[in-house]
């Protein structure tokens, strides 16, 4: 819904005489504002993503003062530069050592000739970008309001069917970052970061920050396509912007379905953090699916009571770890020294805890039934964790 370099670009070059030099890549770049500015001093101040122009009339003839100028407007994340060409600027000025350095940065470098009036443009692409602008917050307050379950849910629903916003089938991730406390202008830069790659795919997507995660809505042509977009984001991100762990919802058709997108790709990250896979889809957390489509929760419930609870007060009242270590000795096979390998723990030590555990359920390990059942149990639990179900045992 914000607005890239490159729509504004194909939308008024011929109005503005606008010649494009360099920076490609650069031209998927969001543009938060349009910048005046002639004094190379003051580009600290901008904010980030601004489109800047100028008229060079502070480089009074300096060799190397737009070189500088263009450094300093890429070390404060500019998106691109328009240089009005005519009185202190020629067409000399920009050496190939600056459509280098551009080429290089992926950074956008346009010219404009003297008697365009760049007032004109200011006030034309501050009108663009506040529409786009009111347009993507609107989108942004609707969705929340819908995946919050509000009790103005069925309004926000109409208004997102209202025609403005895609239509289209879409999938819901969410991202947690490696960090639990992010500073706002940490946010600003991983969002920038993070649309720039997204620019790429020329789809409609909806990316903002949800309580600790982040929430990113792809819209498709239809249900069968998909994109790599989750792998790509973890793999080629500054470190600072990389996520931990994504969780993705199905593919949904309406906005109606919104809900249920967050509830699945909410899941399906905690599916990821139990098993440590950085991608995970709602469609391949297995049996966590099952539960989630579940309402009645009561044998859920008795299953988990009923065969893990002793245990974790049996331990909660010595600090041992015999639920932990039952969970290993299962998924490893019954095998004793895969789990001690798996909890490093001496093989002794796990045989005893096994020993243990059977005393105190009266289990029958050997029986591939009751193996189940307590595999099961613990899967169930995982998803009571996942939906706070669950108090934790006096």
């Amino acid at each position: 819904m914000s607005l890239q370099i490159q729509k504004i670009y194909q939308e008024t070059a011929k109005t503005y005489q606008i010649h494009k030099l360099t920076g490609d890549s650069g031209l998927t770049r969001e543009c938060s504002w349009v910048q005046l500015c002639e004094d190379i001093d003051t580009v600290k101040f901008l904010r980030g993503g601004e489109l800047v122009i100028t008229t060079g009339l502070m480089c009074e003839r300096r060799e190397g003062w737009l070189q500088a100028f263009i450094e300093q407007l890429v070390r404060y994340r500019a998106s691109g530069l328009i240089l009005n060409i005519g009185k202190y600027l020629t067409e000399q000025d920009i050496s190939e050592n600056v459509l280098a350095y551009c080429a290089q940065k992926d950074f956008a470098l346009f010219t404009i000739p003297w008697h365009i009036r760049f007032a004109d443009i200011v006030q034309d692409y501050g009108k663009r970008l506040l529409l786009a602008q009111q347009n993507q917050l609107n989108f942004e307050m609707l969705v929340r309001g819908v995946i919050s379950s509000s009790c103005q849910k069925d309004d926000y629903l109409q208004a997102l069917s209202g025609g403005m916003y895609p239509h289209t089938a879409f999938r819901l991730k969410l991202y947690e970052l490696r960090r639990e406390t992010i500073q706002e202008s940490e946010k600003q830069f991983i969002v920038a970061s993070w649309k720039r790659m997204l620019n790429h795919l020329r789809r409609p997507y909806l990316l903002f920050f949800q309580q600790n995660y982040l929430l990113l809505i792809i819209f498709h042509k239809n249900p069968e396509e998909s994109f790599a977009v989750s792998e790509k984001l973890l793999a080629a991100l500054p470190k600072e912007a990389a996520p931990q762990f994504c969780g993705e919802s199905q593919i949904h058709m309406e906005y109606a379905g919104l809900t249920e997108a967050y509830q699945q790709a909410e899941a399906a990250l905690e599916v990821a953090r139990l098993t440590e896979k950085p991608v995970m889809q709602f469609d391949d957390i297995g049996v966590y699916s099952v539960f989630f489509a579940l309402k009645d929760m009561r044998t859920l419930r008795k299953l988990y009571e009923s065969l893990l609870v002793p245990l974790l007060r049996y331990d909660e009242q010595h600090n041992a770890q015999l639920a932990p270590t039952l969970r290993y000795y299962l998924f490893h096979m019954n095998s004793l020294q895969e789990t001690a390998r798996a909890m490093y723990a001496h093989r002794n030590t796990v045989s005893y805890r096994i020993n243990k555990i059977k005393e105190i359920t009266g289990a029958d390990f050997d029986d591939a039934v009751v193996c189940f059942d307590y595999m099961l149990a613990y899967y169930v639990g995982d998803y009571f964790k996942m939906k706070d179900i669950v108090e934790k045992q006096e």
